[in-house]
């Protein structure tokens, strides 16, 4: 279309000339008149439909043509209504999205936050502000009439906004409830800016609809019209990844907001000079925020970014004491008593935490949370993992070199298993015989295949509006957001993804961060190939976090923390590969008790740190996750090598029960090294002169008992949150063999390292200047493992 021809047609569009169509417009809340022309109005899939199939319209020409929404979320916002017809024909104003809503690297929790008002922005002459309600209204108006290139550009803005502010009607809104009301803070214009005469308000139909059988039919199931399948499932992923990234920062703003005494969640450190606006701080985990069903899910969920099961125990109760400030209700006292029973695996505490919980009451009920007949029993689960461990017998020639991986489910591996794991062919056998032995009721915990996914999205995948964004289509928006792949070449028999192995299936399992338990007909039901395989031991699950991986030199280590699982230590750590494209490595690794590692931790905002780095602006690249569809990664192990790798230690999540300790100077990567090794690093693999890591001493967890077993088989999931938290990548891997000092894991692009490492066009490393960061600003990750 040549611009004179647009430019004519958008004129006719704005004055309502020579139009042969008037749209009569009729919803719950506004109706109006709109004179178009239908050739323009044809490009749409909704007005194709009309006027090209079988449509009375299509048969007879009809000069006026009613239109009633009966999709709630239109009916609330005649903007969107009016910037979708004015995309068709070229124009339309552009769309302002508030600089205080869009999370970056930098400022993940958004700017300005929690210090200063979301609301507080101005919009620039001529363009719309593009409102969280609005860009919801928006795509269900352009999803409606069918406009791919509108619908693609408001899921881009929605996900893309993911925040404090935002999350929660976000996640409404993918949850099928209807759009809220405007926000009488926002001022926002009752038409969209520059089309204010477009439309003919008719005020006599506005209360002549309100009482018809339809909308009758509306407000007792709103949802019926407000689901929108993929798209909502997109959404829903991205917030739900969100709230389990962002639990512990959110709850303790809350709690402080509501007068609630320091508790056992992790703070962050501020002066009194930049205290928060508590008045800004959204609800989220008190009343008139989540729904019980959606805090016991994500309190549960195995990517709640937690230190351990202790963590979480504290968690849940920080949770429920906050919204019993309110009184109590009968429903969500029924919630909590499941939560604590079934959401939190007390056999991989501590004995001292065991004891702690046994004696811990409510001060609002003055009852326990935890019943002793539920911490009796996990004792009992972890004295038995305890016999399978310490009575094997450990090989008196045990080889103690490093050797190849065995193939999963070899007789090399079948050798280093403990045995407790059940396929679901053999569960099937044993329910058909009425084996008493077999417990039916579990809970079974799924023992992953090699799998790797993705879940949510900050919108980077999502089609932009381009010059090319005519071939997009409602198909491609429709298709599922998250990828997933098997492993690489070093996995051989790495199998492709199942129903088990999916993690999202929409609402049904909370957009992916619902922890499965199965009962024995549960396996055989969710399994009929019968090839899955199970174990009824929880699994150990602990979040790390790692900061400044961008200051790593090539091949260096940042580890967790350490943590002791079923007699053997373990951690993890990340790398940082430079080689062609950088990447980002995460890897578990079981640790020698010999050589824990040393603690890096976050640099305060006390801490001076200057670089002479270029501040060229940051450019967000999509090569690293080319394709959306198939994520690519490279796993394999990490073996012992006779000269430790230059490592560090992040202590990650802290116990909250105990006060950090902090090294009184920082201490950088290579003055952490012995002589000898540090005089093996070229010059060139070392980062230029500037900040460093923070360190601190090496902290061994406690060791109730010790497996002897030079090798051991293990599962793990590492599910990784992006920088801003909408989504994560989730690496699953099968039982692996770990003899002491070995690792595996992946480096991935699904790990989208442009998020945590500043990179060119050329997929280079851009140097950053790092400055005084905030605490958020990390690489968050979640493991689950389990001894097999």
């Amino acid at each position: 279309m040549s611009v004179q021809v647009q430019e004519h047609l958008y004129s006719s569009f704005l004055n309502g000339r020579t139009s042969d169509v008037t749209l009569q417009v009729r919803a719950t809340t506004w109706s109006a008149n709109y004179r178009l022309h239908r050739v323009v109005l044809i490009q749409a899939g909704f007005f194709a439909s009309l006027w090209t199939s079988d449509f009375a319209e299509a048969t007879t020409f009809h000069p006026e043509v009613t239109i009633v929404f009966d999709d709630t979320n239109i009916t609330r916002a005649v903007e969107a209504f009016e910037v979708c017809i004015s995309r068709l024909y070229g124009g339309g104003p552009p769309l302002h999205v508030s600089p205080h809503l869009i999370p970056s690297t930098s400022h993940p929790l958004t700017p300005q936050f929690p210090f200063r008002s979301s609301f507080d922005s101005t919009t620039p002459s001529g363009h719309h502000p593009a409102t969280p309600r609005f860009l919801l209204s928006l795509l269900a108006t352009s999803v409606y009439l069918s406009l791919p290139t509108v619908a693609a550009q408001a899921l881009t803005l929605v996900l893309s906004t993911m925040g404090p502010s935002t999350v929660l009607s976000y996640l409404d809104f993918a949850l099928g409830k209807p759009i809220t009301a405007p926000d009488p803070r926002l001022n926002e214009p009752e038409a969209a800016v520059g089309l204010e005469k477009v439309a003919q308000i008719v005020q006599d139909d506005m209360v002549s609809l309100s009482g018809t059988s339809l909308y009758s039919t509306i407000s007792e199931d709103p949802r019926r019209f407000s689901h929108y399948g993929a798209i909502s499932d997109k959404i829903g992923e991205a917030a739900a990844c969100w709230l389990a990234r962002w639990a512990p920062d959110m709850l303790a703003l809350e709690e402080r907001k509501a007068g609630v005494s320091a508790s056992s969640i992790r703070r962050r450190a501020k002066s009194d000079a930049t205290l928060p606006n508590f008045s800004n701080i959204p609800t989220i985990w008190d009343r008139g925020g989540l729904s019980v069903p959606w805090i016991c899910a994500l309190i549960s969920s195995d990517t709640l970014f937690v230190s351990d099961e202790r963590g979480r125990y504290d968690f849940a109760r920080a949770v429920v004491e906050l919204r019993r400030r309110k009184g109590l209700v009968e429903d969500e006292e029924v919630a909590w008593k499941t939560l604590f029973e079934d959401g939190i695996y007390y056999c991989n505490m501590s004995m001292e935490d065991v004891i702690f919980i046994s004696k811990d009451s409510s001060p609002t009920t003055k009852l326990p949370f935890v019943s002793i007949a539920v911490l009796q029993a996990s004792h009992w689960q972890s004295s038995i993992l305890r016999q399978h461990i310490t009575a094997r017998p450990v090989s008196p020639a045990a080889d103690l070199r490093p050797s190849p991986a065995p193939t999963p489910g070899s007789p090399v591996q079948r050798e280093k298993e403990l045995g407790i794991m059940l396929t679901t062919a053999e569960i099937r056998a044993r329910l058909a015989s009425s084996d008493p032995s077999l417990d039916a009721n579990g809970p079974y915990y799924l023992v992953p295949t090699d799998l790797s996914q993705r879940v949510g999205d900050n919108g980077s995948s999502v089609h932009p509006p381009t010059s090319n964004s005519s071939m997009i289509s409602m198909d491609e928006l429709f298709t599922p957001s998250f990828a997933t792949s098997s492993s690489g070449p070093s996995s051989p028999s790495a199998s492709r993804p199942t129903g088990l192995g999916r993690a999202s299936i929409g609402e049904a399992n909370f957009f992916g961060i619902q922890s499965r338990r199965y009962t024995a007909q549960g396996c055989v039901a969710a399994d009929p190939d019968g090839t899955a395989r199970w174990t009824l031991q929880p699994p150990f699950r602990f979040g790390v976090e790692f900061w400044d991986a961008e200051l790593l030199p090539e091949k260096a280590r940042l580890y967790s923390q350490t943590v002791w699982c079923g007699g053997s230590l373990f951690n993890a750590y990340v790398q940082v590969v430079r080689k062609k494209a950088v990447q980002i490595g995460i890897y578990l690794h079981r640790q020698s008790t010999m050589e824990i590692p040393g603690a890096s931790g976050y640099r305060g905002a006390g801490e001076s740190s200057t670089s002479s780095s270029s501040s060229a602006p940051r450019e967000r690249l999509s090569s690293l996750l080319s394709s959306p569809a198939s994520p690519t990664h490279n796993r394999g192990p990490s073996l012992p090598t006779n000269i430790a790798s230059p490592s560090s230690y992040s202590p990650s999540i802290r116990s909250q029960r105990e006060s950090p300790m902090r090294s009184p100077t920082p201490v950088s990567i290579s003055s952490s090294l012995p002589n000898s090794i540090g005089s093996t690093i070229s010059s060139s693999s070392l980062r230029p002169a500037g900040p460093t890591m923070v360190t601190l001493p090496p902290a061994p967890p406690a060791a109730p008992y010790r497996d002897s077993r030079p090798a051991v088989a293990a599962y793990f999931t590492i599910s990784c949150a992006s920088a801003t938290g909408a989504s994560q990548t989730r690496f699953s891997s099968a039982p692996d063999v770990f003899s002491v000092s070995q690792s595996w894991g992946w480096k991935s692009s699904s790990l989208r390292t442009e998020e945590y490492i500043e990179v060119g066009a050329e997929g280079t490393e851009i140097p950053t200047k790092v400055g005084n960061r905030a605490k958020e600003v990390s690489l968050r990750a979640c493991v689950v493992l389990g001894l097999v």
